[in-house]
C-alpha cells in the first residue's frame, strides 16, 4: 500500500510566505535536487524561488520532498574589508564620506522580508537613494533605516552579505551608529 507523502511546504510552522529564503529538496523522477532561494510566488500546487543568480525555479509541491527556511547569509567580517576595496566600491557607486559598514544579516535580523524587491540589476533607487550591489556589497550614500533595509533585501537576493553607507551628515551617521553599523576610520 503507497501512502501519500505529505505536503513538504504545508508542514512548516508558521507558514511559509511569499519573499522568504527556503532550501527546498526536490525529487523528481529518482534525481534529488537541492534548491535554495527566495520565494516570489506560492499556491496550492507550487512553489517559486529564485536563486541568488537570478534564475526561476517552478516546482511543483509534490515534488518537494524537504523544505526549511534559510536566513540571510552572514559572510565575512566587513570591517576587516581592505579599504581601498571599499573605497574602489564607493567610486563605482558615487558615494563619498565617512564609511559606515555592517553585515547585511545583523541589519535584517527579525525583519520581516517584503513579497517583492525591485528586479535584480547592478543598481536600484530606494527613497531616491541609489544602492549598486557588487559582489558580496552593497553601497548607498546616505538614507535612512529604511532605506538601508529595503537595499539589503534588494542586495541579498544576488548574494550580497554586508552594506555600506557614505555620508557626512550628523544626523545619518547618528542613525547608522543606532542601526548597528560601525564607522570604519583610517
Amino acid at each position: 500500500m503507497h501512502t501519500a507523502q505529505p505536503d513538504a511546504i504545508a508542514l512548516l510552522d508558521p507558514p511559509l510566505e511569499v519573499g522568504e529564503r527556503v532550501s527546498v529538496r526536490v525529487i523528481d523522477k529518482g534525481q534529488r535536487t537541492e534548491v535554495l532561494g527566495f520565494v516570489t510566488a506560492l499556491d496550492a500546487a507550487s512553489l517559486t524561488l529564485v536563486d541568488r543568480r537570478g534564475a526561476t525555479h517552478v516546482l511543483g509541491r509534490a515534488v518537494v520532498d524537504a523544505a526549511r527556511r534559510v536566513g540571510v547569509a552572514t559572510g565575512r567580517n566587513p570591517a576587516a574589508t581592505p579599504r581601498a576595496l571599499l573605497d574602489t566600491l564607493a567610486r563605482r557607486a558615487g558615494a563619498e564620506g565617512e564609511v559606515w559598514l555592517a553585515r547585511i544579516s545583523a541589519l535584517l535580523e527579525g525583519q520581516t522580508p517584503p513579497a517583492s524587491v525591485p528586479a535584480q540589476g547592478e543598481v536600484a533607487v530606494f527613497d531616491g537613494v541609489p544602492a549598486r550591489v557588487e559582489g558580496e556589497w552593497v553601497t548607498l550614500s546616505g538614507g535612512q533605516e529604511a532605506t538601508w533595509v529595503a537595499a539589503a533585501w534588494w542586495a541579498t537576493r544576488m548574494g550580497a552579505r554586508s552594506i555600506q553607507v557614505r555620508t557626512s551628515d550628523a544626523d545619518t551617521t547618528a542613525a547608522l551608529a543606532a542601526s548597528g553599523f560601525i564607522r570604519m576610520t583610517d
